[in-house]
């Protein structure tokens, strides 16, 4: 129906058109002098170029687009290249180019970056350079380019939808913080080292193929040579030394929040070689076990590159569920919410005192704790659990009070 109506009135601008021109050539036929055949031929270019303009075939136009990154981090800069190209060189006096972006990423006001003003006459190729700033995390994909162009008149405008994806991968930000994990004993063996050393080549305990995420530093190169392929040390393992992260993902204003300062822990603890898992429940539960790698550390990266604020059920009930099974009772558990409820602190509350979880109360700019969180509060340091405040986005200064 709308294709319909856009004919339509197409046709009556070119109607319209059609009496504006007999109308001034019957001007000066019938009153004749110099001002009347002066206003005709004045107006003749115009209605020339406006009858070309008709029949002139916009989707012989091509476009492509390049980006100079397919993966950055959020907060980064996005440069890209849209090239439109056209074999015959029809005088356009004007084009307004318009990469369609996605809802994803106009949160931050980057629509205006992605649309020009162009004036590409007589030109074969036109190039529009643009920049979206601060972009959000996520998978982004772009999909069309809307072309929009007309007569001088602005009797006729043509609009035209160019099909063309690209994607981009935008991972969530992060800060440098220090993470220093407990010490633990060894298998075989009494006596405590620091997590630090729960690599060290000379605990190594067997040999195995290379894996991806495998450091270099546990390449057994002698091995490798002899068997013509890498060949990687296994170690022994610490006990006590994992790390699980436990999100909220119920919706908040301070999220993002959330998922920068999550992102920091992760990346700060897997660093320093400490297995570390990550739990969250959305619209679907996610769990990551606790392991050590890079390629852990990416797919944890990509899982809160996308995640949402899209929780289907209260958080306390996933700590409920989590946080007194046995394989929790020895592991670091860290657990990174915006508010506090009463229910939150009962869940928490039947915690074993053995190893009780550390609470990361994150906070949005200029937020505050309410009189009910504060009580909260009071009553998890008298059952020894540990709850840190993190405001205004300083996540290194506040992990350090509370390490």
């Amino acid at each position: 129906m709308r294709e319909r109506i856009g004919l339509f009135m197409y046709g009556w601008r070119l109607f319209v058109l059609f009496l504006l021109s007999a109308a001034t050539f019957s001007y000066a036929m019938f009153q004749g002098g110099f001002v009347s055949w002066f206003l005709f031929f004045a107006f003749l270019p115009f209605v020339l170029y406006a009858f070309m303009f008709a029949f002139y075939p916009l989707t012989k136009i091509t476009a492509e687009r390049q980006l100079t990154r397919k993966q950055l981090k959020a907060g980064g800069q996005l440069n890209a290249v849209i090239t439109i190209k056209r074999k015959f060189p029809f005088p356009l006096m004007f084009m307004i180019v318009e990469d369609c972006l996605p809802d994803s990423l106009l949160k931050n006001g980057n629509q205006d970056g992605a649309k020009q003003f162009l004036f590409p006459w007589f030109q074969k190729e036109i190039r529009m350079a643009y920049t979206l700033d601060s972009v959000p995390r996520g998978d982004h994909r772009l999909t069309a380019v809307r072309i929009r162009t007309g007569d001088p008149l602005g009797l006729l405008e043509k609009e035209f939808y160019l099909e063309l994806e690209s994607s981009f991968f935008v991972l969530p930000s992060y800060q440098e913080i220090a993470y220093h994990a407990k010490s633990g004993s060894f298998d075989d063996q009494s006596g405590h080292v620091s997590d630090l050393q729960r690599k060290d080549s000379t605990l190594a305990s067997g040999i195995r193929e290379y894996q991806p995420g495998d450091r270099f530093a546990w390449v057994d190169w002698k091995t490798s040579a002899r068997r013509n392929q890498l060949m990687t040390k296994e170690f022994e393992q610490t006990k006590g030394h994992d790390l699980l992260i436990f999100m909220d993902q119920s919706p908040s204003e301070a999220f993002e929040d959330i998922v920068t300062f999550t992102a920091s822990i992760a990346r700060a603890a897997l660093r320093t070689g400490t297995n570390t898992g990550l739990v969250s429940s959305g619209k679907e539960r996610a769990v990551f076990p606790a392991r050590h790698g890079e390629d852990h550390l990416g797919k944890m990266f990509r899982y809160l590159a996308i995640v949402d604020c899209d929780a289907a059920y209260p958080f306390y009930k996933l700590l409920e569920s989590e946080l007194n099974l046995p394989d929790m009772r020895k592991a670091m558990k860290y657990v990174v919410t915006s508010r506090i409820t009463i229910e939150l602190t009962q869940a928490l509350s039947h915690v074993s005192r053995e190893n009780p979880p550390v609470v990361f109360l994150v906070k949005e700019k200029g937020g505050a704790l309410s009189h009910e969180e504060n009580a909260a509060v009071e009553h998890l340091n008298t059952r020894g659990i540990e709850v840190a405040v993190v405001f205004d986005g300083r996540f290194s200064q506040f992990f350090a009070k509370a390490r």
